[in-house]
């Protein structure tokens, strides 16, 4: 059984989370969940009940019109949490159900015009490794100029701690070397903002948003975008699925099967597009 020696149970949670291998931005996450909840109910956690609780997620919800996903994530740091400090507070309280959407592709002209725009180095080997590697925005901005050789990028995982080898064609491979070629700092990180710090996950996301924007592609663009984008444009190109789901770190195959309802999706407007007895007189 738990026995709460500090005073403050977030300070132990916090110590128990990075014990557990939980990355730097989840640990925060979860954080941030539990001194919104305390802030809420305006006591202590560990003498809150399940229907405060439940009282916190309606107001999330119908109050700040916060979305399902991130209920989830709040529930999800709540149980741990409870479950940490042995309380059953939040045992009996169920997910609620996520809508199912078919993520956000681009298509492959979208993304050729985006490649194409000018843009300074650093953006475009930014922009041209999340596409042609699919790795997450938290994966690339922890990568080290080291973890590039030739065609293949180590990446070294936040979700799970597993690391794995994903690749890039060759004309992405040359702009990194080239980017690399002339950065004269002794720093690691592969991608470094103007005050010669590690780009933040938020800067990416900056990044990637403005330049689609200056490319005049009307989808709202994001780095997780470019991701679904890769998965996507391998699938329909006939890629192993089993494949794709170790390229994108997928612990599941489930996880990855919803990029097959969205080139079912592909293959039934090309099909409408194509076939003589579907087309439009």
């Amino acid at each position: 059984m738990y026995i709460m020696r500090n005073k403050d149970p977030l300070e132990s949670f916090e110590k128990e989370l990075q014990i557990r291998g939980y990355s730097k931005n989840t640990v925060m996450s979860y954080l941030y969940s539990l001194n919104t909840l305390a802030s809420f109910v305006k006591k202590g956690l560990k003498t809150i009940n399940e229907e405060e609780i439940k009282d916190f997620l309606i107001f999330l919800q119908h109050k700040k019109g916060v979305r399902i996903s991130t209920i989830h994530r709040h529930l999800n740091a709540i149980k741990t949490f409870f479950s940490f400090i042995d309380s059953d507070a939040a045992n009996g309280i169920k997910f609620p159900k996520i809508p199912k959407h078919l993520p956000e592709v681009l298509s492959l002209e979208e993304v050729r015009t985006l490649l194409s725009l000018p843009m300074s180095e650093r953006d475009s080997c930014i922009i041209r490794l999340l596409y042609a590697s699919g790795v997450r925005v938290s994966e690339l901005v922890g990568l080290n100029g080291e973890n590039i050789e030739g065609s293949q990028v180590k990446v070294v995982s936040g979700k799970g701690g597993k690391d794995r080898i994903v690749y890039i064609d060759e004309e992405t491979g040359s702009y990194l070397k080239n980017y690399l070629g002339k950065r004269t700092d002794t720093l690691g990180a592969l991608f470094l903002g103007k005050s010669e710090k590690r780009l933040t996950s938020r800067m990416v996301q900056m990044i990637v948003r403005e330049n689609a924007n200056a490319a005049g592609i009307r989808k709202r663009v994001t780095p997780h975008t470019l991701r679904h984008s890769f998965a996507t444009h391998l699938l329909q190109n006939d890629a192993d699925i089993v494949v794709i789901k170790d390229l994108l770190g997928h612990s599941n195959l489930s996880t990855t099967q919803i990029y097959t309802h969205i080139t079912d999706s592909f293959k039934k407007k090309t099909y409408e597009a194509s076939h003589p007895l579907s087309k439009k007189s």
